[in-house]
């Protein structure tokens, strides 16, 4: 079994990719995941709300725990550490990763895992760069389209909200050109 990972795969498939990886089942090709391993369970109000109460951590057979570090209080660290990920080289070196040597874990045959959040590949794959102008790279790196999709949110969060299905958030984004 072959799994495909990059940067933005999480939570289920995280638990997939590291179960396989752990039992020497298969091969994890790409990049390190998210680090998205919370078990959360959602307890809903009589208004209609709810509040989601973190209440576990997914660990992979070895003992890895897929979740990231997070602080309180600071969750713009890791709203960033994507961002933080990609302007160190890690999507594009794999010498860029920063692995927690204290955090070494054994597959059933024997094999070092690493822990610390993520799950990360058996063979790395960079990130495709074929048709990137330097321009492009300049922008992601400065973080702006992150940026640009937290302020276009804040400013129409009313009318996105609205939108029930794919179909009507298209209907709401098609008619608002994206760069007023």
């Amino acid at each position: 079994v072959v799994v495909l990972t990059d940067e933005w795969s999480a939570s289920a498939s995280e638990i997939f990719a590291g179960a396989i990886q752990d039992n020497d089942r298969g091969l994890i090709i790409g990049r390190r995941t998210f680090g998205k391993g919370l078990v959360q369970q959602q307890i809903p109000f009589r208004d209609g709300s709810a509040i989601r109460l973190t209440v576990a951590r997914y660990y992979t057979p070895s003992g890895r725990c897929i979740q990231k570090e997070y602080q309180l209080g600071k969750s713009e660290d890791y709203s960033m550490d994507i961002v933080n990920r990609y302007m160190h080289g890690e999507f594009f070196n794999a010498d860029s990763i920063k692995q927690n040597k204290e955090l070494v874990f054994h597959t059933v045959n024997g094999r070092e895992v690493y822990g610390g959040g993520g799950i990360m590949p058996d063979i790395f794959v960079p990130r495709d760069t074929t048709g990137v102008t330097s321009y492009f790279n300049n922008v992601a790196n400065e973080g702006l389209l992150y940026q640009y999709a937290f302020d276009y949110t804040d400013k129409y969060r009313d009318k996105l909200s609205t939108a029930k299905d794919v179909e009507s958030l298209l209907n709401i984004l098609e008619p608002n050109t994206l760069l007023n």
